[in-house]
């Protein structure tokens, strides 16, 4: 059973959805399945719950005078930050657990969390190791002597079942039982409800909070409790969240590396960003050993990538420096704001000349970098505050070093992490490292870089941060034939999928249009002409930018082609997708006559009469010239390129293109499967009549095409036509009768 099926929210207790009345949660008899529907609270300061039952015992009446009829609009919800995956693990946001989901909890577990497996070698709470503890000196651990085998086998369900049975008071040795059983589940189960008003929910959470008051430290060591703690952390005020965090303050680091009170520190670290400041200083003396750790890892990953500070991350990174650096805390220039925390950049300038002193400390930070890279666990590995050690590392190495021992520990970094790369891509600080050591590395070392990438192509082309180090290598990489073979026709392999993805998709296109702010923001474009620009300046690139892109789209554009004649019916449904096709069919090199016919082909459908008029209609199965972004895309084929607002004129890149696509576009809306000129007339009265302007055009200035517009000329002038469209409430109808009027 997952935790999703488990961690239910309890509904009202009248409720048609609700457990029976007294019983617990964790009650035996109902298995440890609550029902009622999951939790709706993400806002995690007392919001308004879902009303999750909509009619009660009195005949469909409302429940409470406290509750918010139907017609007033939700609270909005909180957007709920997620950490991103590496791209050896497929790439993403990782799932951030919510309040009932801090661990899973199938039936095996929850014996072990009631019956106790005492001679299992898993880990459990806390209070139960205690209380196993002290039956262990009542003699009762095992036999009347109180011995202890070294190892015991594990017991099976059955076994678990009749020692829980023979030994029915070792719960109850536990130092939070009475108060966990009698005192807090009961309103730990009243205040989780998900139909209570705003104000009954504070109530209930206040009164919770008064009754854990005093003994938040011993809750916090049991599974259960550290749930009810959260739940107040979560749905609490100030004073509660403060009055948690500052009881178990002399455990937050212990609590880090609890299997259970993990999930609590990380809910700390959420909702009350005054404790941040002061765990700090409790982190950073074993920051390297909690990155290790396999349950302190989450919470401080939390911390860092999800609701830290920028002042607050320098200095957990800080945690990484020597210990000599502290001599040089605090101290800043002349003019320096004072409140500036020093970065390892900041440091070394104020260090001086003394380059002995910097390099003893680059070598004591570089010891860290490789005994990660090299370390068996690369969890570490994965984590975004590790990539901002190693970007500070390598912009020092090259700004206060020689270029003789830069390049040794440049070398260094490459024998001992080239292979680990994939790991630390998916961040931005982690993307900005290996960009740098391409822009600065030769041609072999590149190689070296560029290998173990190209195993996770398609992750790296879906994720924001990583394609940055592909389109670096683009623009970089002098061997066009060796990047054309690897990662181009990889890429190219997987477009019918990658044009679909919202980031996969500006891989393909940065082939196409590397600097169209129609696709990448400015900014994406200045780093990236600012790497290239550095690469030759070092003379590390020395092909002129041109004619590696033309070399390159040259590999690129008959995949490009060949799936868009393949899928390019579907491609032209999808908003992301359609654009993929029109940059395509403007850019690419080669025969574009089989694409084409497939875009033509997706018109080959009886246009309706008359015409939806609610704006982009269903994507899969209304007709392409009712879509909007379908529309946009055969309208800017058919002209043959973009408007330029500079010009102030349409800049085409394929001269031939426009007169190809508007003779087999008409063919197919013109055609008797289609309905013939009925069909064309339909269309003019539909929602894409600058199509239509666009094809009138296309074929009056095409000299191949004139008898093509002889004949749409001819069903255009007859009579009615330019009436019929003339009342059409379409934007562009007017221009559409205007054309027609020329004729």
């Amino acid at each position: 059973m997952s935790s999703k099926q488990f961690n239910k929210k309890r509904s009202a207790p009248d409720g048609s959805n609700s457990a029976p009345s007294g019983k617990s949660k964790f009650s035996k008899s109902n298995n440890g399945k609550p029902s009622g529907k999951p939790n709706s609270f993400s806002n995690g300061k007392g919001g308004k719950p879902n009303n999750n039952n909509n009619n009660n015992s009195n005949g469909g009446k409302s429940k409470s005078n406290n509750s918010k009829s139907r017609s007033v609009p939700r609270e909005r919800e909180e957007d709920i930050k997620k950490r991103k995956k590496p791209i050896t693990l497929g790439g993403g946001e990782e799932d951030v657990e919510d309040e009932d989901e801090d661990i899973s909890m199938d039936e095996d577990d929850e014996d072990e969390q009631e019956g106790g497996d005492y001679y299992s070698d898993n880990e459990g709470d806390e209070d139960q190791i205690m209380g196993d503890k002290a039956l262990e000196k009542a003699g009762n651990a095992n036999g009347d002597d109180g011995t202890i085998e070294e190892k015991r086998p594990k017991l099976s369900k059955a076994e678990k079942a009749a020692l829980h049975a023979q030994q029915p008071h070792r719960k109850t040795l536990l130092p939070s039982f009475t108060l966990l059983q009698e005192t807090l589940l009961p309103l730990w189960e009243n205040a989780r409800r998900s139909d209570l008003s705003k104000d009954d929910k504070k109530k209930s959470i206040q009164e919770l909070y008064q009754s854990t008051k005093g003994r938040i430290n011993e809750i916090s060591r049991n599974h259960k409790g550290t749930r009810i703690l959260q739940t107040i952390i979560k749905f609490g005020g100030k004073e509660e969240r403060t009055g948690v965090a500052m009881e178990l303050e002399p455990r937050w680091k212990d609590m880090m590396e609890s299997k259970y009170s993990k999930f609590l520190m990380s809910k700390l670290i959420r909702y009350c960003p005054s404790i941040r400041p002061l765990l700090i200083p409790k982190l950073t003396p074993n920051l390297l050993n909690l990155l290790n750790h396999s349950n302190a890892v989450t919470p401080l990953s939390d911390f860092y990538d999800l609701y830290s500070s920028s002042k607050e991350r320098k200095l957990l990174v800080r945690g990484f420096y020597p210990r000599e650096l502290k001599v040089f805390d605090g101290v800043t220039k002349q003019g320096q704001n004072q409140d500036q925390v020093q970065t390892l950049e900041n440091f070394l300038e104020d260090i001086g000349n003394d380059g002995k002193g910097r390099e003893r400390i680059l070598d004591g930070i570089e010891k860290t970098i490789l005994d990660v890279f090299n370390a068996t666990q690369k969890q570490a590995l994965a984590q975004s505050i590790f990539h901002r050690l190693v970007l500070e590392y390598v912009t020092c190495i090259f700004k206060f070093l020689d270029k003789e021992a830069a390049d040794k520990k440049m070398h260094e970094l490459l024998a001992a992490g080239a292979e680990s790369f994939p790991e630390i891509v998916h961040t931005k600080d982690g993307s900005a490292v290996v960009r740098e050591l391409i822009v600065r590395c030769n041609a072999k070392d590149r190689k070296q870089i560029l290998q173990p990438l190209r195993k996770h192509v398609e992750a790296l082309c879906k994720d924001g941060d990583a394609q940055m180090v592909l389109f670096t290598a683009f623009d970089c990489v002098d061997d066009t034939k060796l990047m054309g073979k690897a990662f181009v026709s990889d890429v190219v392999d997987l477009a019918t999928t990658l044009a679909f993805d919202k980031q996969g998709r500006r891989v393909l296109l940065y082939l196409l249009t590397p600097t169209s702010t129609k696709h990448f923001i400015p900014s994406t474009i200045s780093s990236l002409a600012t790497s290239a620009q550095s690469a030759k300046d070092l003379g590390t690139s020395k092909k002129d930018t041109d004619v590696r892109r033309k070399e390159l789209l040259g590999y690129a554009s008959e995949g490009l082609l060949k799936a868009i004649e393949e899928k390019g019916d579907e491609m032209v449904r999808d908003p992301g997708a359609g654009m993929v096709v029109q940059e395509t069919l403007l850019y690419a090199q080669g025969d574009k006559s089989g694409a084409i016919s497939t875009l033509s082909r997706a018109l080959e459908i009886a246009y309706p009469d008359p015409a939806p008029v609610e704006p982009n209609p269903d994507n899969s199965t209304n007709h392409p010239l009712d879509l909007s972004h379908s529309i946009r895309t055969y309208k800017t084929l058919l002209s043959g390129g973009h408007y330029n607002n500079q010009t102030k004129s349409l800049s085409i890149p394929d001269s031939e293109l426009s007169s190809k696509f508007s003779k087999s576009i008409y063919q197919s809306i013109s055609s008797e499967s289609v309905g013939g000129e009925d069909n064309v007339i339909r269309i003019c009265k539909g929602n894409a009549p600058f199509v239509m302007v666009e094809l009138i055009e296309s074929l009056k200035n095409s000299t191949e095409n004139q008898r093509e517009y002889k004949e749409l000329k001819s069903i255009l002038t007859k009579k009615g036509v330019k009436e019929q469209i003339e009342k059409s409430v379409r934007k562009g109808a007017n221009m559409l009768a205007e054309k027609i009027g020329e004729l």
